[in-house]
């Protein structure tokens, strides 16, 4: 899949939810940004290339990306680093459900919590803890691989 087509993609599931605020900045053929709110460009994903994302919400990073373990600490630090599988196929429905999850929420906390190395030893795998505030959500957790999101009303 190319970004154009990703950019498609997003724009086909998200356009419901995110309605004219929604606008995705086309940089060159392997570099896009989608943004969800609109003129604030607080709540949006930068795509690099089709296996890497990353994921800005309330001041928070959320990193995808199928090189993981060539990341090292300095790349990570202060991040949500995904550790589950990232491929071209699999992302972009795990970005849209983690988009669909966040919108409207306000981040309260965030726990990280080591539980291991990469191979190469530059950096540690994290469990995270998530804390947001979701008004009138009957949701109270949402689960991706290592991130936990909790919700409170």
């Amino acid at each position: 899949m190319s970004i154009t087509e990703l950019e498609m993609f997003y724009e086909t599931a998200l356009r419901p939810v995110f309605g004219s605020l929604l606008h995705i900045v086309h940089e060159r053929d392997d570099f896009a940004h989608v943004i969800l709110d609109g003129e604030r460009e607080e709540f949006f994903f930068t795509l690099y290339g089709t296996s890497h994302a990353r994921l800005y919400w309330c001041n928070e990073c959320f990193i995808f990306d199928s090189q993981r373990d060539s990341l090292v600490s300095s790349d990570t630090f202060g991040e949500i680093v995904y550790e589950g599988r990232v491929n071209a196929e699999e992302l972009p429905q795990i970005i849209v459900n983690l988009v669909c999850q966040l919108n409207g929420d306000s981040f309260l906390a965030k726990e990280e919590q080591v539980k291991g190395k990469i191979p190469s030893g530059y950096d540690d795998r994290k469990e995270y803890t998530i804390w947001a505030k979701k008004e009138g959500s009957q949701m109270r957790a949402y689960r991706l691989e290592n991130i936990r999101i909790e919700f409170s009303s």
